[in-house]
């Protein structure tokens, strides 16, 4: 499908799906092409008529093949359900939703479509750490620029996931809503991945999380993917917008605060950077989450197990794929000893894997480390 094609059968997508947009004009599409339409998120500039009179706006669409998934259980579907209900309840600040199609007939692919936020990311790559915007920022800027985005995903806990329209999160073939689900999630993911291997960090963090598993937590709407690579911040650092929901989850909302708190680490402790001066630590990130959301962060040390071994199943994939790929062979030795396995020794006391060429061949096809990192 050429580009043109896909102008115009968008337009004619936008004008019969979306409320009250008639005489729909798309400025010509600038993307790169392959052998076909190939691009999986491009922006589209948009004039139509509304009963409010001429508007214009700038989209974006993102398709996804009907056999692609990031990680186990990822869908467009849940992404694109999250984005509408986060729109429709007000409290979040999320891209505009303009709607979803599942049919693949009229993009070749399922897409959704939403409005184009100003602003810029964290970036992982480079490490915010290292270069970008926040790089020039001064420390108070960069400690309100963090605190900004803590408070922005800290305000998903006063979300009622069965009163406020998130009862579409509901997956009983994983458990009951809450942390029982999301468990239930991770060992189907793990039954999914494991191919009867040797995987000793992982499998004792599977029998970890289901031994220790604390009984007096909440059912809080989760992002998901709680990362500051995620935030759409504007110059001054104010959240214009989170993105990514398509890891969206039912569990206690301490959960996004450990992801948020293992990525810090990650790009800062574990990749060998040193941190901008004035990001807040993890206690004081903590306490700034207690604050907006008006209760005690319990738990956290399980969580932090919990989201690493959701980060080193993660890694299990990204293994499978370099291999597949030819890129590395499938007895590397990075299966075992990784960031994130290493990562899971930390917390469960178990004796450390040893980084070695191996993983810093599987990592040169991602992010490449620095070999003097690895500690």
């Amino acid at each position: 499908m050429t580009p043109s094609q896909v102008r115009e059968r968008l337009r004619g997508w936008l004008e019969a799906n979306v409320d009250g947009w008639r005489n729909v004009r798309i400025e010509p599409l600038e993307v790169t092409t392959g052998s076909g339409f190939s691009a999986q998120i491009f922006f589209v500039d948009v004039e139509y008529t509304s009963p409010n009179g001429p508007q214009s706006k700038t989209l974006v669409v993102r398709r996804q093949p009907q056999d692609h998934e990031v990680v186990f259980g990822s869908s467009l579907e849940l992404q694109g359900q999250m984005i509408a209900a986060l729109d429709a309840l007000g409290s979040i600040p999320v891209p505009e939703w303009i709607g979803m199609e599942l049919d693949p007939a009229v993009l070749e692919m399922p897409f959704i479509v939403m409005g184009r936020v100003d602003g810029h990311a964290a970036t992982q790559n480079p490490n915010y750490n290292k270069a970008g915007w926040l790089c020039e920022m001064s420390p108070d800027q960069r400690a309100a620029t963090w605190r900004n985005a803590v408070e922005a995903y800290a305000g998903m806990a006063a979300i009622d996931w069965q009163e406020d329209g998130f009862g579409f999160m509901a997956r009983p073939d994983w458990g009951a809503p809450g942390l029982d689900q999301y468990l239930g999630y991770i060992e189907a993911w793990y039954t999914a991945c494991r191919k009867n291997r040797d995987m000793p960090y992982v499998d004792a963090a599977i029998d970890y999380i289901r031994k220790h598993q604390p009984t007096d937590t909440p059912v809080n709407v989760l992002w998901g993917d709680s990362t500051p690579s995620n935030v759409m911040f504007a110059q001054d650092g104010r959240v214009n917008a989170l993105i990514d929901w398509e890891l969206a989850a039912l569990g206690p909302a301490e959960l996004d605060l450990a992801w948020w708190l293992y990525f810090d680490d990650l790009f800062s402790r574990r990749f060998g950077v040193e941190r901008l001066e004035g990001l807040p630590t993890r206690d004081e990130t903590v306490a700034i989450w207690e604050a907006a959301t008006g209760r005690k962060a319990l738990h956290l040390k399980y969580y932090d197990v919990v989201v690493a071994l959701r980060m080193a199943l993660v890694v299990v994939g990204a293994f499978d794929r370099q291999v597949a790929m030819d890129n590395i062979p499938s007895t590397n030795k990075s299966l075992n000893a990784n960031f994130m396995t290493l990562y899971l020794a930390e917390r469960l006391g178990m004796d450390l894997p040893e980084l070695g060429p191996d993983f810093y061949a599987f990592m040169s096809n991602m992010t490449p480390v620095d070999q003097k990192q690895e500690t």
